[in-house]
């Protein structure tokens, strides 16, 4: 059983990490009063590129590098559309989500199903052997990718520059009024741009540890729809980084359930009373393809309840998320 707990640990914090990355680059982005929906297309991306460069090249360090250039450029469109000429976030950033889906299956079609060596587990200098002792959580924590770490270090990383630099305050202005914003001197179209281009190459980033640490290979739609659990995943952290931390690993939980379903066996003993009835409900909630929606439902019943039970200001809601703004109209 330990072992069983321990790999589903480890599980959970592998498949956690994209949702770390890109929840909080879009986090950043909602920050700033700029949403983006396009997270899904610049994962896809950030996935290719990075592994077509680790193909090519032989580095994952570059693959991610590119990857991390390559979201950022992306999100240069989505800043142009919806910063520049004031259009409509939400369909800019569905649109680039099928831009980046119908680019990335085009141009990957001849890499689908190939293999590289990503980023080897790695223990943590000096400390590692001991942290990796500590039973269940030590070998999934401290026994991992680099890409785990750097989401794990970017939590608190988001969370000082958010709230205790000028910068990140400035950002935070901007998406709270940015007629105040301008009128004090922030520049309100630069500071969307810096939120925009961060939270791309975020997304960027999370789509490289999908194609070079959690899977190690690359398939059209890898990304599975978590670009969209990401933009959900900001509203269940009430915008707060720290609190996505928590949730991505709640998402994650069930993403590793689903790996770990075929060695859980709950079922009941034939002599057990009512285990006719119960065994044919557990073995269909059990099932792995039907556990492969768990985070799906989890979403939307995050977003109702959350929404449902909370007014714009209990959310902590950017306030002038989604405005467009424009200094001679205001």
């Amino acid at each position: 059983m330990a072992g069983l707990l321990a790999g589903l640990a480890n599980a959970t914090v592998n498949a956690s990490t994209v949702l770390i990355l890109a929840g909080l680059g879009e986090l950043i982005s909602e920050r700033a009063g700029v949403l983006n929906l396009g997270v899904e297309g610049m994962m896809l991306v950030g996935a290719l590129t990075g592994f077509v460069t680790t193909v090519i090249t032989g580095s994952y360090w570059l693959g991610l590098g590119v990857a991390v250039f390559a979201g950022g450029l992306m999100s240069l469109v989505h800043g142009f559309l919806c910063i520049s000429l004031n259009s409509d976030q939400a369909v800019s950033g569905i649109m680039l989500t099928l831009l980046g889906t119908g680019l990335t299956t085009y141009f990957g079609n001849s890499y689908t199903g190939n293999s590289i060596s990503g980023f080897p587990e790695r223990t943590l200098p000096v400390i590692g052997d001991f942290l990796v002792e500590i039973p269940i959580i030590g070998p999934a924590v401290f026994q991992s990718t680099v890409t785990d770490y750097i989401a794990l270090l970017l939590v608190p990383l988001v969370w000082l520059f958010l709230y205790r630099t000028n910068i990140g305050l400035e950002l935070i202005s901007v998406g709270e009024d940015p007629e105040t914003a301008d009128t004090m001197g922030v520049d309100v179209y630069k500071m969307r741009y810096l939120a925009v281009v961060i939270g791309g190459a975020l997304a960027g980033a999370a789509g490289a540890h999908l194609s070079l640490s959690f899977n190690e290979i690359w398939s059209t739609s890898m990304t599975a729809g978590r670009g969209w659990i990401a933009v959900a995943l900001v509203i269940f952290a009430r915008w707060r980084p720290e609190r996505i931390l928590v949730g991505a690993y709640l998402f994650g939980l069930f993403n590793a359930l689903q790996l770990y379903s075929q060695a859980l066996d709950l079922s009941l003993s034939p002599g057990t009373p009512l285990a006719g009835v119960f065994n044919p409900i557990l073995e269909f909630v059990m099932n792995p393809t039907i556990m492969s929606t768990y985070p799906y439902i989890a979403t939307l019943l995050v977003l109702v309840i959350t929404v449902v039970r909370a007014e714009n200001s209990e959310l902590a809601q950017p306030s002038a998320l989604v405005q467009s703004y424009t200094r001679e109209a205001d």
